[in-house]
């Protein structure tokens, strides 16, 4: 068996009763196309297939790239990806099930969210799995967590413990499980950004925060007017996701306003 590299941050998942555990929760028929990102010597991406109408695998190493086509060649529903995952950015798939590499989480939460798959099935590095289901007002509720909970009802199925990978990683692991709302807000890349900027400032109280941001840009936002002081006098973590997504809305209606000459 092959070194690991850590320069990619590797850590194969081994267990297999909790390979088995990830791969019921996917709840895989053969209607699903499943992406599953970081498939490394396939251990996960075997299991998928066996269930799956099909699987995209993506490895970015090249060696495990060849490892893998030997032990799937007899699966013709396997397609494999050789490459970085934020880059090749396929499409067509339905579900995400994966032990994705832990230093892209955010880059690849962000991309998986624009994408909204059904259903998403993810072993992620417990620090940042407990920002996925961060109430407001929790020091670990930031923008992930508003836009996971914007199109998702998330929950943390399972604690992995470092035992169960080869090498161990150095931190302790969670598995995810995201089931896409039947009723999801549409978001516009403009609000995202102004939601990113206001959560600079997660600590400071909303009216400060959006009548700077109303100065910057040169706008007048009327929801500062039409809603209730007790919303602006809360600190922007302390916001839901409905009323941070309203903010955004209207700070993005009040940029397009034409500005008087």
């Amino acid at each position: 068996m092959r070194k690991t590299s850590r320069r990619l941050g590797q850590h194969f998942l081994s267990n297999p009763e909790i390979l088995d555990s990830i791969v019921e929760y996917g709840e895989l028929s053969r209607e699903d196309v499943v992406l599953e990102v970081g498939a490394g010597r396939g251990e996960l991406t075997e299991r998928i297939a066996e269930r799956a109408g099909k699987v995209i695998a993506v490895e970015i190493d090249q060696r495990l790239v060849e490892e893998l086509r030997e032990r799937l060649r007899g699966y013709s529903n396997v397609e494999i990806l050789a490459g970085d995952i934020l880059k090749l950015k396929p499409r067509g798939f339905n579900k995400v099930v994966s032990n994705p590499p832990y230093r892209i989480s955010l880059k690849l939460m962000e991309w998986l969210l624009d994408s909204k798959p059904d259903l998403m099935v993810l072993t992620l590095q417990k620090e940042f799995a407990s920002k996925l289901v961060a109430k407001p007002g929790t020091s670990k509720y930031l923008y992930i967590s508003v836009l996971a909970s914007a199109f998702y009802d998330v929950k943390i199925a399972m604690t992995i413990p470092r035992s169960a990978f080869r090498p161990p990683p150095k931190v302790n692991s969670s598995l995810v499980v995201m089931k896409l709302k039947e009723e999801i807000p549409e978001i516009s890349e403009n609000e995202k950004e102004i939601l990113k900027k206001v959560f600079t400032r997660r600590r400071q109280t909303a009216k400060r925060v959006l009548r700077d941001l109303a100065e910057d840009l040169g706008i007048t936002l009327e929801i500062l007017e039409k809603t209730g002081e007790e919303t602006f006098s809360k600190r922007v973590f302390q916001l839901s996701a409905d009323e941070l997504l309203q903010i955004a809305k209207a700070i993005r209606r009040s940029e397009e306003k034409p500005k008087p000459k």
